[in-house]
């Protein structure tokens, strides 16, 4: 008699931890489940030597390099932007957790928009994250990024 009281206890245990073990998983659990990331800006200005502001200057952020088939390093770019006609940018993209920001200013139409300068690159490596003490879901905005290129 003992032996199926014991049984039923333990059966009866078993179908509450059936019925409420989902639901826990479900519901109290959401950051544990799908994709880390955080959402990060980089805005700032694009000008010549001399100061003066350039527009149609390709601006565009990555977060890592990577090795391509020929051996060559290059960067997994997210997202670019042209400069405006007072030669600013922004950019907002969501990623996952960034180590450096890397920001590429590049001329792409040449002569054409005044003259032909050379690309640069800035790399960001101090973020502070509203939203949070870390990363995870946080957002990063890193402004001032300046670049001034030089003619070719």
């Amino acid at each position: 008699m003992k032996r199926k009281l014991t049984f039923r206890k333990s059966n009866l245990i078993a179908k509450i931890f059936a019925l409420i073990f989902p639901s826990i998983i479900l519901t109290g659990c959401p950051a544990m489940y799908g994709a880390p990331h955080a959402s990060y800006s980089a805005s700032g200005s694009v000008t010549d030597e001399a100061g003066k502001r350039l527009k149609g200057i390709q601006v565009s952020v990555g977060g890592h390099y990577y090795t391509d088939s020929l051996g060559q390093e290059q960067i997994h770019f997210s997202d670019s932007t042209l400069t405006n006609l007072q030669g600013e940018y922004h950019i907002d993209l969501t990623y996952d957790h960034l180590m450096e920001m890397i920001v590429v200013a590049e001329d792409i139409d040449g002569e054409k928009g005044g003259g032909e300068y050379q690309s640069d690159t800035l790399v960001i490596k101090d973020f502070k994250y509203k939203g949070g003490s870390t990363w995870y879901l946080g957002r990063a905005d890193v402004k001032g990024v300046n670049f001034r290129l030089k003619k070719k």
